[in-house]
């Protein structure tokens, strides 16, 4: 009887063994799952739990990879942790995350350049710009960026060259032109560092230049309309600085010749203008 009631307790102890679980906190000493095929220390989820104890830990599996891990640093307070010291910077944009990544990749835009240095005691980030794209004070001052000085020798077919390089036309863009020579009146093209010869013409985009309207040191603004340059800036009355006075025809009509008197003697002023039988002469205004 006694026996039989021994082995009962025996056999009702036995599953209750096999169900106890051990405290590894308090029962064990130096754990080491280097041999377990797996590991998992986080609680997992897409989602933070609404609560959570100070010292809590979770990976969020829809962070982005490098950011996923979060502590519990107050009470029901998550908080990153990643940054400083973890090998994965936080990149905001004004203040709203952008992403985190263990690498940050610098790219240069359109007139920016950057030099990047490792110090080996920080990274160097200098930045500049490119003048070829970017008008510097400098080379506003100066008038370089929209010179476009003419050395051609020609009188109908001018070119000239800017420095930074004209990548190509564009309506509306101004050009101070500086011709090399008087232009002799009639069609007259202008071609810009090689990108194709464009017709020149007065402020209607019509009328070709007079042999007075293109005088060679003059500086004139031209303006480029989509199809050709016009003038823009009105002519300084010819004469006035010596140029020689051309012959009153069509291609002339309208125009006005100053000429400067000596001491003592009167000032003159003359138009180019045809009278009833159709002939063109210069008709003295003053």
């Amino acid at each position: 009887m006694i026996r039989s009631i021994a082995w009962s307790i025996l056999a009702v102890g036995i599953p209750l063994a096999a169900q106890t679980q051990v405290d590894l906190r308090t029962q064990s000493k130096t754990v080491d799952f280097g041999s377990a095929p797996s590991t998992r220390p986080f609680s997992t989820g897409g989602a933070l739990p609404p609560t959570c104890v100070q010292g809590d830990m979770y990976f969020l599996t829809v962070a982005a990879a490098g950011a996923n891990m979060y502590g519990c640093t107050a009470s029901n307070t998550w908080s990153p942790e990643y940054g400083v010291g973890s090998g994965v910077v936080q990149v905001e944009n004004t203040g709203t995350e952008v992403g985190a990544r263990p690498i940050l990749d610098f790219s240069t835009g359109q007139g920016i350049l950057l030099a990047i240095s490792d110090t080996g005691q920080s990274i160097s980030i200098q930045t500049s710009v490119d003048t070829s794209f970017v008008e510097t004070t400098s080379a506003g001052q100066s008038g370089t960026s929209l010179l476009c000085a003419s050395a051609s020798g020609s009188a109908t077919t001018y070119t000239c060259s800017l420095s930074p390089v004209l990548g190509a036309y564009t309506t509306g863009m101004i050009l101070n032109w500086r011709p090399d020579v008087n232009g002799a009146g009639g069609p007259t093209t202008l071609t810009v560092n090689v990108l194709g010869s464009i017709n020149v013409k007065l402020a209607d985009g019509a009328t070709d230049p007079g042999p007075g309207d293109v005088v060679a040191g003059r500086i004139l603004e031209i303006w480029y309309d989509g199809v050709v340059f016009r003038l823009i800036n009105a002519p300084i009355p010819e004469g006035i600085l010596g140029e020689v006075q051309p012959s009153c025809v069509a291609a002339v009509r309208g125009r006005l010749w100053f000429v400067p008197g000596a001491a003592g003697v009167q000032d003159g002023l003359s138009v180019c203008a045809k009278d009833a039988t159709n002939t063109y002469a210069w008709r003295t205004l003053y």
